[in-house]
């Protein structure tokens, strides 16, 4: 929540110490949970608290400014006393979440996205658990099916116990693999073409750039909102534009295993004799969902515009002066510009409000409250079934569990 400081009337998220405008103290200062860090240093203990994975495995790097794609962050900038929050893209850009004097705001923005990465890590973790079999699931049954009739469980079984084993164990491991050969009967039936978009594009080249036969090319990779016909495109050095090429002459492109003899690199290096193609439009139209904007603020024509959901085509609100608030704005009257990621960038100017702006802070209005809940309310009901309370509500990762980083959505700016 906002509060407003009584000595400079700024107003500042009521967990921060201090006015982050004239740095007068916050005497009511409230903290979200009594486990919040504060500090980078808090923040890296609060890490090793938890048991999570090295820096390297997550891509969460605290208290490091880290260079290469795919990396999350935090550091203090010792020229100028800025702490940066940032995220460091696939394509080797960075988008700065955050850059400012206030140590504890800059902490709780890496915070919050690495609590939704471990919680997303571990949705993705019992999703899969849930798929697998174990024999010693027959074992338990028996165990359990004894325990409840009061027999002794099979520690020493009897001769009738053994048959009772053999008969449960038979039964399971016959309805075990009959479902797993309905499912995938089922499967091929009516398996959905995004689903088998994605089954058909698990062998082409990886995202990135390649030199074949004098010419360069780019990959889009296997993202499965690319169409077939958009997944590479070609450098013309005569007009210096790249553009959509047809590569179904070339052999080599068709799988990876062939292709990685002429893969470049997946980011821009800096001496390459041709552009970065993550500056063209060609490149936002395809690496993008059609209506993808990044979340944020946005200021076109003198008036001010707040995006809500990434991916929601709806989601746009206007500042109205008029009335001193937010209102929620049609489909029909979102400006042009503002309805792709290659446009509306050129009119985004900050992620997060702050009190310099001559507009109220979005996230004190219940449209956002509102948002906020309703997403809450879908990752408790996804979650619900996958682990236990305990194991959600306090963040700690079991050394049995795996991380995967290739997981997460490194196009977008956060």
């Amino acid at each position: 929540m906002k509060i407003r400081c009584e000595y400079c009337s700024s107003m500042f998220d009521d967990t921060l110490e201090k006015c982050p405008s004239c740095g007068a103290p916050n005497q009511n200062v409230r903290r979200s949970t009594v486990d919040q860090p504060t500090t980078i240093e808090g923040l890296k203990e609060w890490y090793e608290s938890k048991g999570l994975p090295p820096y390297e495995t997550t891509r969460f790097f605290i208290g490091v400014d880290y260079r290469r794609p795919r990396a999350f962050g935090i550091y203090k900038d010792e020229n100028t006393g800025n702490f940066i929050v940032y995220k460091n893209k696939d394509n080797g850009q960075r988008a700065v979440r955050y850059e400012g004097s206030d140590e504890a705001y800059a902490v709780n923005e890496l915070f919050m996205r690495l609590k939704q990465e471990i919680l997303e890590q571990k949705a993705r973790n019992a999703s899969s658990s849930s798929r697998s079999y174990s024999p010693s699931d027959a074992q338990n049954y028996y165990d359990n099916y004894n325990a409840r009739r009061g027999h002794h469980t099979i520690g020493n079984p009897s001769r009738q116990g053994n048959k009772r084993l053999v008969k449960y164990v038979l039964l399971i491991l016959g309805v075990y693999f009959f479902a797993q050969f309905f499912g995938s009967m089922m499967l091929m039936v009516f398996a959905s073409d995004s689903i088998i978009d994605q089954l058909k594009s698990s062998g082409l080249p990886a995202k990135g750039y390649y030199s074949y036969n004098g010419d360069t090319y780019y990959s889009f990779g296997r993202s499965s909102f690319v169409e077939d016909g958009k997944r590479w495109c070609v450098y013309d050095t005569a007009d210096g534009e790249w553009e959509l090429a047809d590569v179904s002459a070339i052999p080599e492109f068709k799988k990876d295993r062939k292709a990685k003899e002429y893969f470049l690199s997946e980011g821009y290096v800096s001496d390459y004799a041709f552009p970065d193609i993550a500056s063209t439009r060609v490149y936002y139209d395809n690496m993008y969902k059609s209506g993808y904007v990044t979340r944020g603020y946005y200021s076109y024509n003198d008036n001010e515009y707040y995006r809500l959901d990434s991916d929601d085509s709806s989601s746009w609100y206007i500042y109205s002066k008029e009335n001193d608030d937010w209102e929620m704005l049609s489909y029909s009257d979102i400006p042009d510009v503002l309805t792709n990621q290659y446009d509306a960038r050129d009119f985004y100017y900050i992620p997060v409000w702050n009190s310099d702006t001559q507009i109220t802070d979005f996230t004190d209005t219940e449209y956002y409250a509102s948002y906020e809940r309703e997403k809450e309310a879908i990752r408790e009901s996804q979650s619900s079934d996958s682990w236990s309370s305990s194991d959600s509500s306090d963040y700690s990762w079991s050394s049995s569990d795996s991380w995967d980083s290739g997981s997460s959505d490194w196009s977008s700016d956060w």
